[in-house]
């Protein structure tokens, strides 16, 4: 029984997994809230397979996010870093901000919003929770 799903879950994955009509991609989004610094942000993201390079947000300017589809077979993981000075201090952070579903996850939408006090997320539109303090040097 255990064979027949795994074999079927492959050939249903290899048929439609790819199709944006069946299944929607992921997307990350990092936005700047540092209200008080106004300072910019580092984005940097990457998996496995992927790096995403630096990406710079400004305050009050439009969100960078990338989408994606989750590994089929492997769990898909993107480690980002986080990175913004103030008065000659760097914050940062690195932190896991996305791991997939044990099979694969559909339009899931994860927004990483950076403020001034610490780093919080939102997943798929409820409200945002603290993760993480700002590391400071």
């Amino acid at each position: 029984m255990n064979l027949f799903f795994n074999i079927s879950f492959l050939i249903f994955t290899l048929c439609f997994g790819s199709s944006e009509a069946i299944c929607h991609k992921n997307t990350l989004v990092f936005q700047n809230s540092l209200t008080l610094s106004q300072s910019i942000i580092d984005v940097h993201c990457k998996s496995k397979d992927d790096d995403l390079g630096h990406h710079f947000v400004k305050f009050k300017d439009p969100a960078y996010n990338f989408s994606f589809h989750d590994n089929v077979i492997l769990t898909t993981e993107f480690d980002c870093s986080l990175y913004w000075n103030k008065n000659n201090l760097v914050y940062h952070q690195t932190f896991v901000a996305y791991i997939g579903a044990d099979f694969f996850r559909c339009g899931a939408l994860y927004i990483w919003n950076a403020r001034d006090d610490a780093l919080y997320l939102s997943k798929n539109r409820k409200p945002e929770k603290f993760m993480y303090n700002w590391i400071i040097q």
